[in-house]
């Protein structure tokens, strides 16, 4: 392969053990600790912080999958989404899945959230779901057997962004959520003596 070939490899959303999956990594591992704090001053407030610690141990979960493929063990290696090339989609059914179980788990705390963060949180799964969900399903129908024809490329392209847009905003939300809680994150060096 030739070396700006591995460079664009790199690079290249549509790939996996790269910078950008570094990058998501590290989104949903933050958003993860965020979480983790959040749940720590409700429960140091004596508040509820059980959801807290539920969406912080979902978004650990995230980190990991991203990293390891984990959801790669959801596949059935003998059954392709009707209409699609192969199996590698087929953990797109038992996610579905998984998001309305959540979602439903989720809905009223989401509701006794402040207006401004329950809706940042929707958009935010709106984001990250769209193009973890509806566009890779779409890219099941675009994908060839090499992965790498035009259509697929844009599509999977777009349901990268998406879900990185939402990790994104998940993470602003979390954040200006806890600034709101009245706990100031600052990275500041000790002054000298």
């Amino acid at each position: 392969m030739e070396p700006i070939n591995r460079v664009g490899h790199m690079f290249d959303l549509n790939r996996e053990m790269n910078v950008p999956t570094w990058f998501s990594v590290l989104q949903l591992f933050a958003t993860a600790c965020a979480l983790a704090l959040v749940a720590w001053v409700q429960r140091l407030k004596s508040l509820p912080s059980t959801a807290w610690w539920g969406l912080s141990a979902i978004f650990f979960y995230m980190s990991l999958d991203e990293g390891t493929d984990m959801h790669g063990l959801w596949r059935a290696d003998n059954y392709a989404i009707p209409g699609t090339a192969h199996p590698f989609f087929s953990w797109i059914i038992p996610a579905a899945f998984v998001v309305i179980v959540v979602g439903v788990i989720f809905v009223r705390w989401l509701f006794a959230l402040p207006r401004r963060t329950a809706s940042l949180f929707v958009l935010a799964g709106a984001f990250f779901v769209t193009g973890a969900l509806v566009f890779e399903g779409i890219g099941a129908f675009l994908a060839d057997e090499t992965f790498f024809n035009a259509s697929y490329l844009v599509v999977s392209t777009i349901e990268e962004t998406l879900e990185m847009s939402g990790v994104l905003i998940m993470l602003f939300a979390v954040l200006e959520y806890l600034e709101d809680q009245g706990v100031r994150l600052a990275l500041a060096p000790e002054p000298y003596d």
